[in-house]
């Protein structure tokens, strides 16, 4: 084992990767868990999409475990948690990666009826929901110590037009982790969230290189490794004494202003010397 390895304390440990299939985001903090010697149990709903996080894995320190389960369905939840407390094999720390918003629910708020918002409400945060409470109830009557992270979105920080119920489904997972944070600390459960950006996905592919540029202070979208490593830090002991918090990993887009424009300038910059000049010391 390294110093690093040491550091961090994640090597022999056992982590749930809920949402682990794909080839996206859970599929890649599932695969660095395992990288880093982690014991992961990969879960997604989907067997076929466990197939990319399971041939990854080959090769890795750790080991990485394809478990199939819905995790909007209690009784499948509680039995699994159930299943695992009796072997004694309860996780060190947990990531919840379900989620998303396909673009069929793409709607203005005057359009957006009740099974889409119900549907939308039902895959961005009842899994986090189910999963962690039934969780918390054996983890603390264990007197089991552990660490959970949500992959959750920038939009639950700021907003989403013709996204709305996303956006509110990702800000009440954030209000999820932080009351979580407070009630559960005592008990030893530290609860962080990630407030992603813009991630390439095999879900998400499309991309304008040169609009990403112009717009994103990082100058490009992001890919899923760059949440998951974020989630391994959170899960790791580097962060044992943070809990309720939330980090934004989105290439600089939360504190990007709406008046600034594609080179940095705010919009009311009119003056031509004065942008020339600003612009060509930035560049030199």
């Amino acid at each position: 084992m390294s110093a690093t390895d040491e550091i961090m304390g994640v090597d022999g440990r056992t982590f749930w990767v809920v949402g682990a299939g794909g080839g996206g985001i859970g599929t890649a903090t599932a695969l660095l868990l395992a990288k880093a010697g982690a014991d992961v149990v990969a879960l997604d709903i989907d067997e076929d999409a466990l197939s990319p996080a399971l041939a990854g894995a080959a090769g890795s320190a750790g080991t990485l475990e394809p478990i199939v389960l819905d995790a909007t369905d209690r009784s499948a939840v509680e039995a699994f948690v159930e299943e695992r407390r009796e072997d004694g094999a309860l996780p060190d720390g947990i990531a919840n990666v379900v989620g998303g918003l396909g673009l069929d629910r793409f709607d203005p708020i005057t359009r957006i009826d009740d099974e889409s918002y119900d549907a939308i409400f039902e895959r961005n945060l009842r899994a986090a929901w189910l999963v962690s409470q039934t969780f918390a109830r054996a983890a603390i009557q264990d007197h089991h110590r552990a660490r959970l992270v949500y992959v959750a979105s920038i939009v639950g920080l700021q907003a989403m037009p013709f996204g709305a119920p996303y956006a509110m489904a990702k800000a009440a997972l954030l209000s999820l982790a932080r009351t979580q944070a407070l009630e559960w600390g005592p008990s030893g459960l530290c609860v962080n969230a990630i407030a992603a950006g813009t991630i390439r996905t095999p879900r998400a592919t499309d991309s304008d290189a040169d609009l990403d540029r112009r717009t994103l202070p990082l100058g490009r979208r992001g890919r899923p490794e760059d949440i998951a490593r974020a989630a391994l830090f959170l899960l790791s002991d580097l962060a044992e004494w943070i809990t309720g918090e939330v980090i934004a990993v989105d290439g600089g887009a939360s504190i990007k202003p709406a008046y600034l424009d594609d080179v940095g300038l705010p919009v009311f910059v009119n003056d031509a010397a004065l942008r020339a000049r600003l612009v060509r010391e930035e560049s030199n």
